[in-house]
């Protein structure tokens, strides 16, 4: 059968989207829930204390030490606002119930959605066997949107969730501050948090592996290697860039910022900037994201450009159109299932043993080597 973007699109909408958007309907609704003649939020409490809601979860649930002054506030809001807790989730404190959360970063029309749904199927192969249920949620990539959850998770829902696995938006420490405020184990997938201390974390060899094929191109006399990349701002992309930037450096090669190119995660603009890349007379391409690499097929096409004669070409994650091109193109393929797993296992394990040092857990990428090198 031919390659059909349309069919893989549309895979991605109605496997993903439609899951979604009735979570994304309720975060709505919360932010207009908080209007005059409404039941009081807990965020309402926290405003009017002028603490944090996780100071408030805290009051309301004595699961961490909150200083007489504060807590006196906290009381008083509640009284003044005549909010109450919750009368199911209080039924709920220190039983299992068997429910984990998942968060993860998928921008619209972005057909990396593949590999965060085969994440999450993964995760739910394990959690399963064990009676769990996953009720999984979407950062669209946006650290205020994830941010958002992860206050709603603290605080409305602190009581319903037995843990949370994430893959987390950004490096830049506010969301992993946030999570250390939770009351249950929080385990990170795919990529790996901006800390000092440990945390519980399954990914993959980013590093390594895009080093190894980017030094096998370099084996084949490729000297002008491009790189093109959606944003570089989580820890597999700053992995996959400096690999980059090192097999250069490690092969005497000059880094070159003009054939470097860093856009968003999306057809058009993978298209768009590999136009830009091949007026500079490169002989080789690296590109770091699926959606991306699928506007590059389209560009080389209509450049008419002989892939591997006059430009290597490199690509990630292996779906099933890079094996019904001409040539097949060689891409380093992840393993999402199975990161899944791992994740859901290690989360298993800290339900079974809270006390349990955290622990880093690498699951290797490979290189499936095609016609295009």
């Amino acid at each position: 059968m031919p390659f059909n973007l349309k069919t893989i699109i549309d895979y991605f909408f109605i496997s993903l989207f439609n899951r979604l958007n009735s979570y994304d309907s309720n975060i709505r609704r919360k932010r207009e829930i908080e209007v005059e003649g409404k039941k009081p939020s807990i965020k309402d409490v926290a405003k009017k204390a002028e603490v944090s809601t996780a100071t408030v979860s805290n009051v309301m649930n004595a699961s961490r030490f909150v200083k007489e002054e504060t807590k006196l506030k906290v009381l008083k809001a509640m009284e003044e606002l005549n909010y109450r807790p919750s009368t199911v989730a209080k039924s709920l404190k220190g039983k299992d119930t068997k429910i984990i959360g998942l968060i993860i970063p998928i921008r619209q029309n972005d057909t990396s959605a593949d590999f965060f749904i085969s994440l999450a199927n993964g995760i739910e192969s394990v959690l399963n066997t064990k009676g769990y249920r996953l009720v999984i949620s979407n950062s669209h990539e946006n650290i205020n949107n994830e941010l958002e959850q992860i206050d709603m998770y603290n605080t409305q829902f602190t009581d319903y969730m037995d843990g949370l696995i994430i893959a987390p938006t950004s490096q830049n420490g506010k969301n992993v501050n946030e999570l250390s405020y939770l009351q249950y184990p929080v385990v990170y997938v795919d990529r790996k948090p901006s800390v000092q201390n440990k945390v519980d974390t399954i990914y993959t060899n980013n590093y390594q592996i895009t080093y190894e094929a980017i030094q096998l191109m370099v084996q084949k006399g490729r000297k002008r290697i491009a790189f093109i990349s959606g944003p570089i701002d989580v820890s597999s992309t700053i992995e996959r860039f400096q690999a980059y930037k090192d097999v250069l450096k490690d092969n005497q090669v000059p880094f070159d910022e003009k054939i470097t190119y860093v856009g968003e995660s999306l057809f058009e603009s993978g298209y768009e900037l590999t136009q830009k890349v091949l007026d500079q007379e490169i002989d080789g391409l690296v590109i770091v994201n699926n959606t991306m690499s699928m506007g590059a097929y389209k560009s080389f096409k209509e450049k008419k450009v002989s892939v591997p004669k006059q430009i290597s070409f490199l690509s990630y994650d292996d779906f099933q159109w890079m094996s019904l091109t001409e040539p097949p193109i060689t891409t380093i393929k992840q393993p999402a299932f199975e990161m899944g797993q791992a994740a859901a296992a290690l989360m298993l394990e800290k339900l079974e043993n809270l006390s349990k040092d955290p622990v880093e857990i690498c699951i290797d990428s490979t290189l499936v080597i095609r016609g295009s090198l």
